[in-house]
């Protein structure tokens, strides 16, 4: 997963608004405006007008427009002047951070525009204005110029949810998912069975992981290519299963099978990612195996698309996400796993769902599913940012993501050669197969199984 990265918007949870010397606006005239943000999350237009009559504009202006675009009181930024910048402050837990009123004292003076938890949107912009301490805790995000142009996923989704039904065959196929064979297939990623030291997307172990996931793939009776998308990365691996009565529309279930240790991008330091993202790799596996030995159909092609370049900044997922746009591909929905088997002792099973980059709707469509088929993980949003789901967002495309808890990272192994298997809080049991679950009911569940 990547702790800090740029982006092309950005959402945070509707806490403790500030609008500086704008008045909250009510006003039918705005809707144009607001017709263009909304449309850059690709939500049904028809949620405009309500919007509007329910007062959730922050803030109007000449040249953008702030508002609420979901039911969970999640915002868009979205401007379209290039004077405009978007500020958010980093938290890393464990390390140093500014505290609230070093924040507050570093931004007071700049001409702010709109405020909320940590994120600032200011005019005119001075890197200088920031003082070092600060700086180091600061990302500038670049604000979208072009609003994400709309697709009918929702529409199918909203539908989806509207009559949507338990299915037994899914809760009993999903119950072959277990931790013996998540920790065979983690045992080979992370080397314990294997001679991989480190699966960094410019390392040549890393050219193994990916040459052994084709053949466990290709084995599971999916497509399965290596697809490579810049010189010196090792390749994604995608891995289809045509659909039987849509084969032209996807759903795509990813994780990255790159890791890290506390270098980015190093061929040679060890770099376990039992973890980040082995535990997500495993899922897709598991996943794949529950298709494959019940000869499983489905309405929808499924794609799992196991990403290299995560950890350097999305980098295989952002092109083929890309690739999907330029040849027109109809994907209803994209669900990421990424770090999905680490537990605090204090804390029940969980599932984060991302507060930012993801479609509130195909969000809120998972979260009833796993309370049908997986009602002992708590489920709710995380702050925890960013993974390969975003790339798909950026297209256009409805995607959300999985992740092992509501509130940060608290696995003290992230980004480390610690990242292993056998340690305290890797949750093989609980946490990974429970998760795993979760993501291959909902999985069947999208790509309608024909059962």
């Amino acid at each position: 997963m990547q702790f800090r990265t740029l982006l092309v918007f950005i959402v945070g949870m509707a806490i403790g608004h500030r609008t500086a010397g704008v008045p909250q606006h009510r006003d039918e005239t705005i809707t144009s405006g607001l017709t263009k943000l909304c449309v850059s999350r690709g939500l049904d237009l028809s949620t405009t007008t309500s919007m509007v009559a329910d007062g959730t504009v922050y803030g109007i202006f000449p040249d953008f427009v702030i508002a609420s675009c979901s039911e969970r009181a999640m915002d868009t930024y979205v401007g379209v002047v290039g004077e405009l910048t978007v500020l958010e402050q980093v938290f890393a837990e464990g390390n140093f951070t500014p505290s609230v009123s070093e924040w507050q004292k570093a931004i007071q003076g700049m001409n702010i525009v709109f405020e909320s938890m940590g994120r600032v949107i200011v005019r005119n912009f001075d890197a200088g204005a920031l003082p070092r301490t600060i700086s180091r805790w600061t990302v500038v995000l670049p604000v979208i110029s072009t609003p994400v142009k709309p697709t009918t996923t929702n529409t199918r989704l909203a539908s989806m949810k509207a009559t949507i039904a338990k299915n037994p065959l899914i809760e009993r196929y999903i119950s072959e998912i277990d931790s013996a064979r998540a920790k065979t297939y983690l045992e080979y990623l992370t080397g314990q069975s294997s001679t991989i030291k480190t699966r960094n997307s410019i390392a040549p172990d890393g050219m193994v992981a990916a040459e052994w996931l084709k053949r466990e793939f290709e084995s599971l009776g999916f497509d399965t290519a290596l697809e490579t998308f810049q010189d010196g990365y090792n390749p994604n691996v995608i891995a289809t299963l045509k659909g039987e009565i849509e084969p032209d529309t996807y759903v795509i279930v990813g994780a990255h099978y790159d890791s890290r240790g506390q270098e980015r991008s190093s061929a040679t330091a060890l770099a376990p990612g039992a973890n980040d993202d082995g535990s997500g790799t495993s899922a897709l596996l598991q996943i794949a195996r529950v298709i494959h030995e019940n000869s499983l159909d489905f309405r929808y092609s499924i794609i799992i698309g196991a990403w290299s370049g995560e950890e350097q900044g999305l980098v295989g997922s952002r092109a083929y996400a890309k690739a999907c746009k330029d040849k027109g591909m109809d994907i209803l929905a994209m669900l990421q796993a990424d770090m999905i088997a680490f537990r605090s002792p204090n804390e029940g099973v969980q599932c984060g769902f991302p507060d930012r980059y993801a479609d509130p709707l195909l969000t809120d469509l998972a979260q009833s599913l796993m309370n049908q088929y997986t009602p002992d993980i708590e489920t709710c949003f995380t702050p925890a940012c960013c993974s390969d789901h975003q790339s798909f967002t950026e297209q256009g495309y409805s995607a959300t993501q999985f992740f092992e808890r509501c509130g940060g990272i608290i696995d003290d192994k992230y980004h480390n050669a610690g990242d292993i298997i056998d340690r305290p809080g890797f949750d093989l049991d609980g946490e990974l197969v429970a998760m795993s679950r979760a993501l291959a009911a909902i999985t069947l569940t999208i790509a309608d199984f024909q059962g």
